[in-house]
Parts: C-alpha cells; sequence; structure tokens
C-alpha cells in the first residue's frame, strides 16, 4: 500500500478548501436560516401564549358575568314568585270578603222572603178563616151539615196546596 504524500495533502488541501468553502457559502445562511425559523417559532410561541392568556381572561370575563346573569336571574324569579304568592293571597282574601258579602246579602234575602212569604200565609189563613165563618153562618143547620162543611173545607185546603 502506498501512500502518497503528496495526494494525501492535494486531497487535505481540497478539504479544508471544501469545509472554508461551505463555511463561508452554506454553513452561515444555513445557520442564518436556521436561527430566522428558531425566532420566527418562538415568535409564534410568544403570540400562542398571549392569546392563549386572551382567551383565559374573556373567559374568565365570561363565567364571571354569566354568574352574576344567573344570581340577577335567580332573584328576579324569587321576586316574581314572592309578588305572585302575594296577588294570590290578595285574590283568595278579596274572594272570600265576596263569598262572605254574599252569605250576608243571601241570608238577609231569605229573612225577608220568609217574612214576606208569613205575612201572605198569615193574610191566606185569615181569609180562609174568614171565608170558613161566612159558610159555616150561611148554612148552620145542625151538627151533621156543621161536620160536612167542616170536611169539605180542609178537603178544599188541602186542594191549594
Amino acid at each position: 500500500m502506498g501512500i502518497s504524500i503528496p495526494e494525501v495533502l492535494t486531497q487535505a488541501f481540497a478539504f479544508i478548501l471544501l469545509v472554508f468553502l461551505l463555511k463561508k457559502f452554506a454553513w452561515k445562511p444555513l445557520l442564518k436560516l436556521l436561527d430566522e425559523r428558531r425566532q420566527k417559532i418562538q415568535l409564534g410561541l410568544a403570540q400562542i401564549e398571549r392569546t392563549k392568556s386572551e382567551v383565559d381572561a374573556l373567559k374568565s370575563d365570561y363565567e364571571q358575568r354569566q354568574a352574576h346573569i344567573q344570581e340577577e336571574m335567580r332573584k328576579k324569579l324569587q321576586q316574581a314568585i314572592a309578588e305572585g304568592k302575594l296577588i294570590a293571597k290578595e285574590i283568595q282574601e278579596g274572594a272570600r270578603g265576596e263569598a262572605r258579602a254574599l252569605l250576608e246579602k243571601a241570608k238577609t234575602d231569605i229573612q225577608l222572603e220568609t217574612e214576606k212569604a208569613k205575612i201572605v200565609l198569615k193574610n191566606e189563613i185569615a181569609d180562609l178563616a174568614v171565608s170558613a165563618a161566612e159558610r159555616l153562618i150561611q148554612e148552620k143547620m145542625d151538627a151533621q151539615k156543621d161536620k160536612g162543611l167542616a170536611l169539605r173545607f180542609i178537603k178544599e185546603l188541602e186542594q191549594l196546596k
């Protein structure tokens, strides 16, 4: 095996020249491109973090507003229930008052009608008694006729009912 020094030196020189050229023309632009890419990724991550924190803040604000709205809704619902109960109580009291008034009026009307009926009945009884007395006086002849006349008068009274 023969190693030729000039060939090794030429290959070494070519390798060093290649490394130098790559460093000057390829590595610097490649490293620059990688740095730019790294900076873009870092900026993107920073933007994502800012957006995430904004979203978290908006979410927290939304949840607070939602809790506030629900609390307001509960308060208004309780208030409406209380008002409904109050109105129902007022309606019940009004209905009870009207019922009492109607009952009192009905009692008064019944008493008045009863009194009127008693007066009418008394007048009719008086008229019937007078009528019976007239008949008895007109036909007064003997006990048998008196009894027959009284029975006939009772039958007439029964038929009037």
